[in-house]
Order: structure tokens, then C-alpha cells, then sequence
């Protein structure tokens, strides 16, 4: 073949491969511009206010406290919670944050937000709210024993009623990496009118779902803990429940849902020691919407009380 040819051929080939690289460029920025605005509506809605993500992660949180085993290695590929699930980190940020309560009730919601154009531009977005009911629980008590025999409300845990939420996505090693944080105290009338999958947040009854036939499932297998219990009760610590829910629920294939701002893709409630009188943690998570023609919600539901096997259920409910 002439040479010239042979130029021209390999010119315009550079040409356009070069346009290409440039329309796939443009198109990734657009594509985060678009997250970024979404983020920051999350993150700066209704009456949150912003917190710094580094004062959030810093070494009071990579401690021995927080992290018995492994909380000392410092590249960011082998942090001990690199690999954790954004609802999980959620959890544990959070918790590492603010006072433990003994009795509370956990509202947690998680979105997912990826580029229809560009699926690799993605953002995780998670709202962590905790409801102290502790005060209820102790009026309920003082309804049927008299007062000196009722604990100080101490004893019963003194906190408000509060909520974070936490932008994340995948950087440098780090499966959740925090880019948004922020903070806001629920008020009284706010708790009050809050719902926690059709029960009322503050109820002393637990939430419990569909009133369908649930089907037994087994209990999730998960690599060891690496993060510490920060429980003083013997049930399962909440996070470490959200973990077990969050790994029966989804897997590596499962589709990016489309991303509503009004609606939370999923929706996780942990009641801890918040009915009747003994030690008890139960949860429930639903599934909305769902990538499927005959199915229009999944829901899953984890119960644990002292001295028994822990019982896993899952309920799909049909499309009318």
C-alpha cells in the first residue's frame, strides 16, 4: 500500500480514536457533576448540618477500641474496614460518634446512585438514624412497679434522638470511602411522627413486617468480625446484625436500582432491647422497588433473643 495512504489511514484512526477518548471524557464528567449535585442535596436536606469526613476518620476511630485486631496498619488498602459494605461503615462511623444506648431503636436507608451512561461513576448513599427509647421504656415500667423499684433513668440511657448521613463510594482501595458527611438532633415531634416499616419509631413493639407466610432461610456466613463487638449485652451488636442482613440480601451481580431521592431503595429497622423485659434484638429490612416483573417487594426479617438459634426469614410479596 502507498505510504501516503498508509499516513493518512493511521491520522485519521488517531483522530478518531482521540474524539472518542475526549466524548467519553466528557461524558464521565457530566456524569459526576450529575452525583455531586445529587450528593449534596442528600447530604444538605432537611436541616442537616455538614461535618468534615476527616475529623470523622481519624486514629480515635482506627482504634483499638473500635478495631481489636489489625487497627494499627496504616496504607489505606489494608485498613481493617476497607472492605466493608457502606451500610456497615455507616453503622460503625456512627457508633463510634455517639453515646451508646442500651435501648434504641435503628432506622437505617440506602440508596445506590450510579451513571445510566456511566455505570463506574457510582455513590452510596446512607442515613443512619437512632431513636432513644429508653425513657419510654422506663414509664412503661413505672405503669405496673412502683417507682423506687425502677431503675434511675440513667440506667435506662440519656441521649437524644439522633441522625447522620454519609455519602460514599469506592477510592483507593477503600470499598466505602466517606466524601460527605453530615449531622442533625431529631426532635421530639419529628421522633413521634416518625415510621419504621409501618410501626411507629418509638413503639415498644417491634416491628415485624407483612402479616404473610414468611419462609425460613438460613443465617448468612460471614468472614470474622473485625471490628469490636461494642455491645455489653450478649445478643448481637446492631451493626454487626445490619452486616448479616446487608449479606443475605444482596450479592457481587445484583442490579443498580433507579436511584429516587423520595424513596429509599432499601430500608433497615434494628430494635434492640426495646420489648418486653428481656434482652432481645430484632430487625427487618425491605426491598423497594424490585427489578422484577411478579415481585413488587422483598422483605427480610433476623430475630435473636438469649439461648436460641437466631431466625432468618425472607417474604416476597406479588405484583397485583
Amino acid at each position: 500500500m502507498n505510504t501516503r495512504i498508509v499516513l493518512a489511514i493511521t491520522l485519521v484512526t488517531q483522530l478518531y480514536l482521540s474524539g472518542q477518548t475526549a466524548v467519553a471524557n466528557q461524558t464521565y464528567q457530566q456524569a459526576l457533576a450529575e452525583l455531586e449535585t445529587s450528593a449534596l442535596d442528600f447530604i444538605q436536606a432537611q436541616e442537616y448540618v455538614t461535618v468534615d469526613p476527616d475529623t470523622l476518620i481519624d486514629g480515635d476511630y482506627y482504634s483499638q477500641k473500635n478495631f481489636p485486631t489489625d487497627s494499627t496498619r496504616e496504607t489505606s488498602i489494608n485498613l481493617p474496614d476497607a472492605d466493608l459494605d457502606p451500610i456497615t461503615r455507616a453503622m460503625l462511623l456512627f457508633e463510634s460518634k455517639e453515646v451508646s444506648l442500651p435501648h434504641a431503636r435503628y432506622r437505617v436507608t440506602y440508596s445506590m446512585n450510579a451513571s445510566t451512561e456511566v455505570p463506574e461513576a457510582r455513590h452510596n448513599y446512607v442515613e443512619v438514624t437512632r431513636y432513644n427509647l429508653g425513657p419510654a421504656r422506663r414509664n412503661d415500667l413505672l405503669g405496673s412497679v412502683p417507682d423506687g423499684q425502677v431503675a434511675g433513668l440513667e440506667e435506662f440511657g440519656i441521649g437524644p434522638n439522633i441522625s447522620w448521613r454519609f455519602v460514599m463510594m469506592p477510592v483507593m482501595g477503600i470499598k466505602s470511602d466517606v466524601i460527605y458527611a453530615s449531622r442533625k438532633e431529631v426532635t421530639e415531634a419529628q421522633a413521634q411522627a416518625a415510621d419504621c416499616l409501618g410501626s411507629p419509631c418509638l413503639a415498644l413493639i417491634d416491628p415485624q413486617g407483612p402479616d404473610r407466610n414468611w419462609n425460613s432461610i438460613p443465617s448468612p456466613q460471614l468472614p470474622a468480625q473485625v471490628y469490636s463487638k461494642n455491645n455489653n449485652f450478649e445478643l448481637t451488636a446492631p451493626t454487626r446484625v445490619i452486616e448479616e442482613l446487608w449479606a443475605s440480601i444482596s450479592s457481587d451481580e445484583m442490579d443498580i436500582l433507579p436511584y429516587n431521592k423520595k424513596q429509599p431503595q432499601f430500608e433497615f429497622v434494628v430494635s434492640q432491647n426495646t420489648f418486653g423485659q428481656n434482652d432481645s434484638i430484632s430487625a427487618l429490612v425491605k426491598q423497594f422497588p424490585v427489578m422484577d416483573d411478579s415481585i413488587s417487594e422483598v422483605w427480610t426479617r433476623r430475630i435473636e433473643i438469649p439461648n436460641a438459634p437466631v431466625e432468618f426469614s425472607n417474604l416476597y410479596v406479588p405484583r397485583r
